[in-house]
């Protein structure tokens, strides 16, 4: 019986530990988000292909090659007016002759490698800076998703601490009620004593139902955001870290993604600008070709000859006037280059306006939470002492309800400063662009 005892009692142990094990922290299920959010793979998706549209670029600075073929029957050969003395004929007149054969195949092979082309080299130096930018932008993304994953842990374990204080409320008014409905037996309380404590748990169990829906709709809105489906459980650790960190403000490092997205996003409309004037410039391939004409007719006579032909070239494009488009779009480029810095300097003043504010708000909330959390343990002295009393029959159930109400609200007052404490330090986290270490 001992053993069978001992066996029980260790696999219950066991059974414990694991869940607890199981029991995800932020900083796990910020992890799994970064890696299974839907929106997260949808830009990473994004950087993939912008990687195929530098390909794409490097290409223009390759060898091309191209393999033609046309085919021809005639019906009719067409003619050509040749002058009649060419042929002993008189001066002055003309004659129509054909020439070739009825069946033409030709086929021509092309090489070609750009020799001088400004816009190549530039789309090539582009394409690095459009790699940076696509991941700047996924990083981006990252930042949003973790910033709502702990704005909505934080919540869930404020929802959680709450009902776990009403439980323990509801716990103390079954033993008030106890005690009461003994006191009514023997005619030292009344009958409405005993109701209206059980009013006051009623009124508990419901508010418990209510936070459980909400409890349950931050669940699966977790759910969600780390890409866990709807369909399987998940079970996150709702113990809040009472913990008040020391931040230091002094100087923090500034990272914030949008303030190098606008930066990037200036280089790349710069040499977008130098690609523009790169128009102005001529370009220089060479070519080669190998071509292989064949011609041949049918009937009693017929007649079959390949006639091949090999050469090399040089080929020069210089558009020298385009109707003054290029110099249009350079204005443009210039102009987007002016709203951009204009961008800069307005993200500057947000970040400086975002940094001082997310500050004051840390630090309002630090003092709160330590003046809140002095305030639950008083309520809480109170609450004991009002239960004693009542107990030696000194004070009447109205204190005993009032006080519990008071202990109560000074509950939910911490956990909503503890709460907005923790989003206050998410700000600011986020307004140094600290949010995620390794983005």
């Amino acid at each position: 019986m001992k053993h069978t005892t001992w066996y029980l009692g260790l696999i219950l142990l066991l059974s414990n530990t694991m869940a607890r094990a199981q029991e995800l922290t932020l900083d796990q299920l910020i992890s799994k988000a970064l890696t299974s959010n839907l929106s997260v793979q949808s830009a990473q998706f994004d950087e993939t292909k912008t990687e195929a549209k530098i390909a794409e670029v490097k290409a223009g600075a390759r060898p091309s090659v191209n393999l033609t073929g046309d085919y021809k029957r005639y019906l009719k050969i067409p003619g050509q007016v040749v002058p009649a003395s060419a042929f002993g004929g008189p001066e002055g007149s003309y004659s129509v002759l054909a020439f070739g054969l009825p069946y033409n195949l030709s086929t021509s092979l092309q090489a070609s490698q750009a020799l001088y082309n400004p816009s190549v080299l530039i789309g090539l130096k582009a394409a690095k800076t459009s790699r940076e930018l696509s991941a700047l932008q996924t990083r981006q993304v990252k930042e949003d998703v973790a910033y709502n994953v702990a704005a909505t842990y934080y919540n869930l374990q404020t929802t959680a601490q709450q009902m776990a204080f009403l439980r323990r409320n509801i716990v103390s008014s079954d033993r008030m009620i106890q005690i009461t409905d003994l006191q009514r037996q023997n005619q030292l309380a009344k009958g409405v004593d005993v109701d209206r404590l059980r009013l006051s748990k009623t009124a508990s169990e419901t508010q418990i139902e209510s936070l459980q829906a909400t409890y349950n709709q931050l669940l699966n809105m977790l759910k969600y955001l780390t890409g866990t489906p709807q369909s399987d459980p998940l079970t996150v650790r709702t113990v809040i870290d009472e913990t008040i960190p020391v931040t230091a403000f002094d100087a923090p490092a500034i990272n914030r993604t949008d303030l190098l997205l606008l930066d990037r996003q200036k280089a790349l409309n710069g040499l977008d600008l130098q690609n523009i004037k790169a128009g102005f410039l001529p370009t220089l391939s060479a070519y080669g070709i190998a071509n292989s004409t064949v011609y041949a007719t049918g009937g009693e006579n017929s007649y079959i000859k390949n006639v091949p032909g090999y050469w090399l070239g040089l080929q020069l494009n210089w558009n020298i006037f385009d109707g003054l488009a290029r110099k249009s779009k350079v204005t443009q480029a210039r102009i987007d280059n002016q709203k951009l810095d204009t961008q800069l300097q307005q993200t500057r003043e947000s970040i400086t306006m975002d940094i001082t504010n997310a500050q004051n708000k840390l630090l309002v909330e630090q003092r709160n939470l330590t003046t809140n959390r002095a305030q639950v343990a008083l309520a809480e002295k109170i609450y004991t002492q009002t239960q004693l009393q009542f107990k030696e029959g000194t004070v009447g159930i109205s204190e005993v309800i009032q006080t519990e109400d008071e202990l109560r609200n000074a509950q939910n007052t911490y956990l909503s400063t503890l709460v907005a404490f923790r989003s206050a330090e998410l700000d600011w986290k986020k307004a140094t662009g600290n949010l995620i270490v390794n983005p």
